[in-house]
């Protein structure tokens, strides 16, 4: 047999020159755990962004409405049936009274849309640009086109504007009851 001090001094492997297989498989849970997390953060936000984005376009909508019924002693007609009337009515330039004429005749001027629809709000075509006097629905953030009634059956006394909400359905329910819905009659959200 060979004396083991005729080969030298000992080589040893280093200490710490790699990771295990288990080191790795837990690391890589840890960073499983953490994505999952981050994407449910990032889901609830995009959820609420959608969510406070179509409450925009609802309040948006009623406040149009409520100057349009200032100006003219009514509220804009439901006459297409859809939302394309309130961008026919409240976003096309219109006629306005300035002042009054000694002999009682106004002084009819051009104003601006009450509301300018950003493009975001309405369901273009591809090349297509908002023109009022060609109106289209205008739809809440998953592409749903926005409800209006007029009269009122919820806001007696005016309007009812509503997204029907994620799931695209109309779940109506009074003021208090739990809907996904976003509609003017509910303020609170």
């Amino acid at each position: 047999m060979r004396d083991r001090s005729d080969r030298g001094p000992v080589r040893r492997r280093p200490c710490g020159g790699g990771f295990t297989l288990v080191e790795l498989i837990v690391v890589i849970a840890i960073i499983t755990i953490l994505m999952s997390l981050l994407a449910v953060f990032i889901v609830g936000v995009m959820e609420r962004a959608q969510n406070a984005k179509a409450k925009a376009i609802v309040d948006g909508l009623d406040k149009a409405c409520q100057t349009y019924r200032m100006e003219y002693n009514v509220y804009p007609p439901n006459d297409k049936g859809d939302s394309r009337n309130l961008h026919y009515y409240l976003g096309r330039d219109r006629k306005v009274s300035k002042a009054k004429r000694e002999d009682g005749t106004s002084i009819m001027v051009n104003a601006p849309p009450i509301i300018m629809f950003p493009q975001d709000w309405l369901k273009l075509s591809k090349g297509q640009t908002a023109d009022a006097t060609q109106p289209v629905p205008i739809v809440d953030p998953w592409d749903s086109p926005v409800r209006y009634l007029l009269p009122g059956k919820y806001n007696q006394k005016g309007v009812d504007i509503w997204s029907p909400g994620k799931n695209g359905k109309d779940d109506l329910v009074d003021a208090g009851g739990e809907t996904d819905d976003i509609c003017n009659w509910i303020k609170e959200y």
